[in-house]
């Protein structure tokens, strides 16, 4: 079977388009959110399943050994073919997907996060999703529309989140029509689109005692062959709900170079669900502070300033955390930061705030080719 690339605009369904892409090479259900129990806590979460499909079956051998034996997982021969794996270009595909689940909670009190990962194939059921609803799982974790509701339910340890999420609007499309381009070649893109308001009810588990929890989150989706180009080094991705009942999604697309992409691009979501694209000239973010990881050696920013000039908005973005990296050698072999943030600042002369999540992609290793 020959895979499909995002090559034009399509007419995007919902909620079909939630469901699984079989003929796309990549797609992620990308979830985050804050929360707030009763105690007074604050809490956030985040909670992806990435799927790909196998183009050899040496793939499928090789994502095996990783999934059973954290001794091959940890050789560099092991690691150099995992590389070469995700950087194929080959556009042929195996009947057979894997998918990688990553759960993360941070509890804001004690300044404290776990990170968690597991992976599986579509093989004997133990990974999988359906093609007409959206019903996605890995090793029980899993992802499900029920009528309007979308269930999540994650648990490792003494750690979990057992979540319904109403969407209060629709789903909004970035790019052209949901096409977001990612470089000058054909098919060098993704179909790309977010529930950008999601009220958020249910449990969250922290060291073995539960927690009744409320609060937003967000569910950006995408999915495509070989969307980004080697010369791509990364990706900075903002996801942020204002208390004004905007929303502002920004993509920086990094160079090799650490140029930013002219592929870069921003969405406004207002109050009555409808939206707004930007391009790269219509906003601007400055990292002001970083921190360096003594795990990785990467150096992430941890704090922006960003303005969207003709909305008269301006906003301090704040790292909850600064050493909120994940290590997911084990599973994606990217690592990255991603974690919860603090917004303050202006919007058309009126104070205000909000929250967020960010996610920084290609500072520990480059990302381009692998997607």
């Amino acid at each position: 079977m020959i895979l499909s690339r995002a090559c034009e605009v399509a007419k995007l369904s919902f909620p079909r388009d939630h469901a699984r892409h079989y003929d796309f090479r990549t797609e992620w259900w990308y979830l985050s959110g804050h929360l707030g129990s009763e105690d007074g806590t604050e809490w956030a979460y985040h909670f992806t399943i990435f799927r790909r499909a196998f183009e050899r079956w040496a793939d499928l051998a090789l994502v095996g050994l990783a999934i059973s034996s954290r001794a091959v997982r940890n050789t560099p021969r092991f690691q150099r073919a995992l590389a070469r794996m995700l950087e194929n270009q080959n556009c042929r595909r195996i009947s057979v997907d894997g998918y990688v689940g990553h759960l993360t909670i941070t509890n804001f009190r004690e300044e404290k996060f776990v990170f968690f990962e597991r992976a599986g194939t579509s093989l004997f059921n133990i990974a999988g999703g359906l093609d007409d609803s959206l019903d996605v799982w890995v090793k029980g974790w899993k992802l499900q529309q029920i009528g309007e509701a979308i269930h999540l339910v994650a648990e490792r340890n003494e750690f979990a989140v057992d979540l319904e999420l109403y969407p209060l609007k629709p789903p909004v499309l970035h790019g052209a029509q949901g096409l977001s381009i990612k470089g000058p070649a054909a098919g060098q893109a993704s179909y790309h689109y977010s529930l950008a308001s999601l009220r958020t009810t249910g449990t969250l588990k922290w060291q073995g005692k539960n927690h009744s929890v409320v609060g937003a989150s967000l569910m950006d989706r995408e999915f495509g062959t070989a969307m980004l180009p080697p010369s791509v080094r990364g990706w900075d991705w903002f996801g942020l709900t204002l208390d004004n009942s905007h929303e502002l999604m920004i993509s920086l697309v990094r160079d090799s170079d650490g140029g930013i992409a002219q592929t870069s691009s921003g969405t406004v979501v207002f109050p009555d669900g409808s939206w707004q694209c930007l391009t790269p000239a219509g906003f601007h973010v400055e990292p002001v502070e970083y921190w360096t990881s003594p795990a990785t050696g990467a150096r992430y920013p941890v704090r922006w300033t960003a303005e969207v000039n003709q909305m008269d908005l301006r906003l301090d973005i704040q790292a909850v955390i600064k050493e909120h990296e994940v290590i997911s050698a084990t599973s994606t072999a990217i690592d990255y930061w991603e974690g919860p943030v603090r917004v303050s600042g202006n919007f058309e002369g009126t104070t205000i705030t909000g929250r967020g999540h960010v996610e920084l992609v290609g500072y520990s290793q480059p990302a381009g080719g692998k997607f």
